[in-house]
């Protein structure tokens, strides 16, 4: 059995409204939400709102017993909200929402030197006030190991500079092909060996996930690659990424760890908002 880390999230929170439910979104929220279902301790970083959207998340994620002690209060943005239009889910908060005011607090130094990995993303890097806080977040976490999402965005149309700012603090990068045509244009049309590789070489990251939702998952590095089984969609895919911290934060080789990354996503897609079960964590 594994011992328990601590898993930090660092950027938007979101309440996802359905018309017959309400859920946690975002991924400050759904990243410590999954590390709590693998025995970790998750921590979210962001800000809501001080309104009834943001009073509605507080009591979801007090139901998950989601530490919420680390989500600041903005008393005039709105809380983020996801909203589902007809098939399919669009953002429906305002140009500027609560998280992207979030502020540095010197209580974030202290969890950043806890953290033993944290996960950041693209759409929380879309306004300097947030991007800055992160920044400063990640320049403090030590040696934890540091994930950043690219393919985590409001559109394939975010300035550049947000996402590939980024890059600098990275040991391991989320990819799929709009985000690699955003902060590589060089990689367009290449094959995406190719791509990734030149990726790598141009940050400072060491390992590439390749998340093409039409694709199996594939993990590069500079001299080898390793591919999953089949394409799983971009669904869950927070839960990717904690399955393959899991992996990483315990010393698995890179396929191991792709293969529970593979496992916990087909488990959180099929067994929603359940726990995997302890054989499904067992190495492969």
């Amino acid at each position: 059995m594994s011992r328990p880390r601590v898993i930090v999230a660092i950027g938007e929170a979101l309440l996802r409204e359905f018309p017959d439910r309400e859920e946690p979104a975002g991924l400050a929220l759904l990243v410590p939400l999954h590390a709590k279902r693998l025995g970790h301790t998750g921590i979210a970083i962001s800000r809501l709102g001080q309104d009834a959207t943001a009073e509605r998340l507080l009591a979801l994620l007090q139901s998950q017993q989601i530490d919420a002690s680390h989500l600041q209060s903005d008393p005039d943005l709105p809380t983020g909200r996801l909203r589902l239009i007809g098939s399919s889910t669009s953002r429906s908060d305002e140009a500027r929402a609560a998280f992207d005011e979030l502020q540095w607090d010197f209580d974030l130094a202290d969890v950043a030197q806890q953290a033993d990995a944290v996960v950041y993303g693209a759409l929380a890097r879309r306004t300097g006030q947030c991007r800055s806080v992160i920044d400063r977040f990640l320049a403090e976490c030590g040696s934890c190991l540091r994930v950043l999402d690219l393919t985590n965005r409001a559109d394939h149309d975010e300035p550049r500079t947000a996402p590939t700012s980024g890059l600098k603090f990275a040991d391991v990068v989320v990819v799929d092909e709009a985000a690699l045509a955003v902060v590589l244009p060089s990689a367009i049309g290449k094959p995406t060996p190719d791509a990734l590789s030149e990726l790598l070489r141009q940050s400072d990251a060491q390992v590439a996930l390749w998340a093409q939702p039409d694709q199996p998952l594939a993990l590069y590095t500079a001299g080898a690659s390793w591919t999953g089984s089949q394409p799983l969609g971009a669904e869950a895919r927070e839960a990717t990424v904690v399955g393959l911290v899991h992996g990483m934060l315990n010393g698995w080789d890179l396929r191991e760890a792709l293969s529970l990354a593979e496992r916990v996503t087909r488990h959180a897609i099929e067994h929603r908002g359940q726990p995997p079960p302890a054989e499904l964590l067992a190495r492969s």
